[in-house]
């Protein structure tokens, strides 16, 4: 999971240095306290300061990603029909990553207030009281799943002899999904608190053990499809019971404690959580569309496409990370009132960015085909696959430019607009290339459109620069001011 902040002040302090005020008890062996300049001190513009965040927590989510990616690979072993299940099932996972980044985010920030505040006893008490408003949300959310599953397959078009599969996994899957909140929140925590390390070991951990559980249970004993969710389960109960050893060696959790409930809960998701799952929920609804868009070309071609978006989740997340780092540093400095650096932060980020994506473009350009081969044995998906990498490639130098933009955005005040940027981009998408593939009748079209579309977001950079300088200018945030109780 990303790291976001609200923008405010508090939140910068997410990277402090040390322990904090009244904590004197080392964190986890080799959790070195996490590199970054003391409270109200602003970080010098350099691609250092941003190098120094953005490494550890692109490492982390990319070997996060690898996992999933790992998973998809060995569904596409158990058959075909597995991997079509998976791909239908692909847009609802979205939307529980929307949801649990609300959560997440809001206990992060919440975590690196309370550390500058000389409150560890606040942490805990804050994800409880998240923990409490998830066991409701919970319920609706997977019920509201579970009666909308019929209409999930007419839209997706699946085909008759598929429905079943898909409702079982569906049901399961989503029953698995809710148990993940617990390492959620237990990695956030340790990561606002400033121990990211040990929030990194939570994660990984966790995504481990749901890979080889799938690989054992799914591929090697045979249990198909239906060890996904399973290894949902005992992988979240692992990360948990590793999340709570973690916490309780930094102190953080003291067994028997009373944690009271939190009333600023509810505001926290609100102003923090919800702006910044806005864009997983735009991403859900994108790509319902899309599947929707390719359902008439039958399986090969949605399988092909998911696991093209799947490798390009991966694809895509060292952009996302550089622009949190960079982000955070922004913050870090309007925090300290320098506003007058902020240029060359963003300049400084970008830069970075701009040469991970020259390699990137071009290695998924011409190693399209091996990339498709490694994630199925399918000759007919491998060929979708391959065919969607080898005509957006090259456009993901742009793209990666155009998502770190975004996140910066985001995480800098401008959420709505990122939001509203990222609606208006996939709506233009989904529309002309319906418009498209129904004229031509062949999916290849669609593909188009998505690298057109990628060539035109540069305009978002020049929106990034734009807001900058009107933030350099303003000398003030940009942003709705206060913080958590």
């Amino acid at each position: 999971m990303s790291d976001h902040s609200d923008g405010t002040r508090e939140p910068v302090r997410e990277v402090d240095t040390g322990n904090a005020p009244g904590e004197g008890r080392p964190g986890p062996p080799g959790d070195t306290p996490e590199m970054g300049p003391p409270p109200g001190a602003a970080p010098p513009p350099s691609r250092r300061s941003v190098l120094a965040l953005a490494g550890p927590m692109t490492l982390a989510e990319v070997v996060d990603l690898l996992v999933v990616v790992g998973v998809v690979a060995l569904m596409g072993r158990m058959g075909d029909e597995a991997l079509y299940v998976r791909s239908l099932y692909m847009p609802i996972g979205f939307l529980f990553i929307a949801v649990f980044t609300a959560f997440e985010i809001a206990n992060q920030v919440s975590a690196a207030v309370s550390r500058g505040r000389g409150r560890p006893q606040d942490v805990l008490a804050m994800a409880s009281s998240l923990l409490r408003i998830w066991a409701v949300v919970a319920v609706v959310l997977f019920a509201s799943l579970i009666l909308a599953g019929p209409f999930f397959a007419d839209v997706l078009d699946v085909a008759p002899e598929s429905r079943p599969d898909f409702q079982s996994f569906l049901f399961w899957m989503s029953l698995a999904e809710l148990s993940h909140i617990a390492p959620v929140l237990c990695s956030s925590s340790l990561r606002g608190y400033g121990r990211a390390r040990a929030a990194a070991v939570v994660t990984l951990t966790d995504a481990a053990v749901h890979f080889g559980i799938v690989a054992v249970l799914g591929l090697g004993a045979g249990m198909g499809v239906l060890s996904v969710p399973l290894a949902g389960v005992l992988s979240s109960a692992v990360g948990l019971a590793l999340g709570l050893f973690f916490l309780r060696r930094t102190g953080l959790w003291v067994p028997r404690t009373p944690r009271p409930w939190q009333p600023s809960a509810f505001s926290q998701l609100g102003r923090v959580g919800v702006p910044v799952a806005g864009t997983h929920v735009v991403l859900f609804g994108a790509n319902m569309g899309l599947l929707w868009v390719l359902s008439p070309f039958g399986p090969e071609v949605v399988s092909g496409y998911s696991t093209a978006a799947t490798l390009q989740g991966l694809i895509i997340m060292p952009g996302i990370m550089f622009g949190s780092a960079t982000a955070i540093v922004m913050n870090q400095q309007m925090g300290s009132g320098r506003f007058d650096v902020l240029g060359r932060t963003l300049r400084s980020g970008l830069e970075l960015v701009l040469g991970i994506y020259l390699a990137v473009a071009l290695a998924v350009w011409l190693g399209g085909d091996l990339l498709a081969q490694l994630m199925t044995p399918s000759p007919e998906i491998a060929a979708q696959t391959a065919h969607y990498l080898h005509i957006v490639g090259l456009t993901y130098l742009l793209q990666g430019l155009v998502l770190a933009s975004l996140t910066i955005l985001e995480q800098t005040g401008a959420g709505p607009l990122a939001v509203t940027l990222n609606v208006i981009y996939y709506a233009a998408i989904i529309a002309v290339g319906a418009l498209v593939t129904a004229a031509v009748q062949e999916p290849t079209a669609l593909y188009r459109v998505v690298a057109f579309s990628n060539l035109l977001g540069v305009s978002v950079l020049a929106l990034a620069i734009f807001y900058v300088r009107r933030l350099q200018r303003s000398g003030s945030p940009l942003m709705a001011s206060g913080s958590p109780s």
